[in-house]
C-alpha cells in the first residue's frame, strides 16, 4: 500500500486507491499496519525499526494532522527540530492552540494554549511546529534545569539563534507559567557544548563552585581541541574519554598519545565518564588535585 509524504497509511487514501473498508481493516487486524491515531496508520515493519524519538515524531505529526489549528510545541517540537535531548519524558505529545483558554491533558496529548504569531511558527515538512527559539523557551518551562539546558545547548549549536533571541521571547511571555525557570535555564545555555554529557558537566561544575571553563579550545602548537580548558591554570578537562574513542585499542592508544603530548607541554589533564556525573564530587577532587600539581611546580 502506498504511503503519503509523512509515511502514513490512511483509511481515506486506502479507500480512494480502491481498497475496501474490510480489506483495510484486515491489514490492521493482521498487524501489517499499526495505528498511530484515528484513521492514521504506519507500516508495522518500518515502525518496529524506529527509535523512541522517531516514534514520538510520528505521533506528533499525526496529532497535528488530526487537530487542525494546533502546532506541535514544547518537547515534541524539540523532537521535530532534531534537538538533542537527554532522557526526556516523551509519553505525551505537546501541542499549542492559538487561544487563551481550553488547554487539556490526556494520556496521549497535552494541549497548551497561547499566542502563535508568524514569528513563533514554522513547519517541518507539512507539520506546523513552533519555531526553534519558541520551542526552547516553552520546553524550559515544563522540564527541569538539566533537561532544559541540554535541549537549549543543542538548539544554540545547531540553529542560527542566540541567547538574546530566547530572552526576547521570555520577555514577551513574562506572565506565562514558570517563565522564570526558562530565564534561569537560558542563563546556563551555551551553544559550544557538543553533547548532553558536556552540558550536564557544565551544570555540575557550577554546582560545585568550579571556575567557568573555556569550551572547545584548540591548544596552541598541538592543534588539539579539548572539551574544557582553564587557561590561567593550564588545566584541561575531558568528558567521556573512553567511549568517545569507541574503546578500540588503536583509538585508546591515540588518545593516550594525545594526552601525553598535552602533559609534555605542561598541561594537567583530568577526565570523567557518564557515571561520574552522578557523583561529581569525585570529579571536583580530580580538578583540585590538578590545581595542586600545577601549584607544586
Amino acid at each position: 500500500m502506498h504511503t503519503d509524504p509523512d509515511g502514513f497509511v490512511t483509511r481515506t487514501a486506502a479507500l480512494a486507491a480502491g481498497y475496501t473498508d474490510n480489506e483495510f481493516t484486515r491489514l490492521a487486524v493482521r498487524g501489517d499496519i499499526r495505528k498511530i491515531a484515528a484513521g492514521i496508520y504506519y507500516p508495522t515493519a518500518k515502525y518496529d525499526a524506529l527509535s523512541p524519538t522517531d516514534v514520538h515524531r510520528l505521533r506528533a505529526t499525526a496529532a497535528a494532522r488530526r487537530l487542525q489549528g494546533h502546532a506541535v510545541s514544547h518537547t515534541s517540537a524539540a523532537v521535530m527540530h532534531g534537538l538533542t535531548m537527554w532522557n526526556t519524558d516523551l509519553s505525551r505529545v505537546h501541542l499549542t492552540a492559538a487561544r487563551a483558554t481550553g488547554g487539556r491533558r490526556t494520556r496521549e496529548t497535552h494541549i497548551h494554549t497561547g499566542s502563535l504569531d508568524e514569528l513563533s511558527l514554522t513547519s517541518v515538512g507539512s507539520t506546523p511546529v513552533t519555531s526553534v527559539a519558541r520551542t526552547v523557551v516553552d520546553a524550559a518551562r515544563i522540564v527541569d534545569l538539566d533537561h532544559a539546558v541540554v535541549l537549549g545547548d543543542s538548539a544554540l549549536e545547531k540553529h542560527p539563534i542566540t541567547a538574546a533571541d530566547l530572552l526576547s521571547i521570555v520577555d514577551q511571555g513574562s506572565r506565562l507559567h514558570n517563565i522564570a525557570a526558562a530565564r534561569r535555564a537560558i542563563a546556563r545555555m551555551n551553544g559550544l557544548s557538543e553533547s548532553a554529557g558536556e552540558s550536564l558537566s557544565r551544570l555540575r561544575m557550577a554546582e560545585h563552585g568550579m571556575p567557568e571553563p573555556v569550551l572547545q579550545q584548540r591548544i596552541p602548537h598541538l592543534g588539539f581541541r579539548v572539551d574544557f580548558f582553564w587557561p590561567a591554570l593550564r588545566i584541561i578537562g575531558e568528558f567521556d574519554g573512553v567511549s568517545k574513542y569507541g574503546g578500540l585499542a588503536e583509538n585508546l592508544a591515540l588518545e593516550k598519545e594525545r594526552e601525553d603530548a598535552l602533559r609534555d607541554e605542561g598541561y594537567q589533564v583530568f577526565r570523567w565518564v557518564w557515571k561520574d556525573l552522578w557523583n561529581f564530587a569525585e570529579v571536583y577532587m580530580r580538578f583540585e588535585k590538578a590545581k595542586a600539581r600545577i601549584g607544586a611546580r
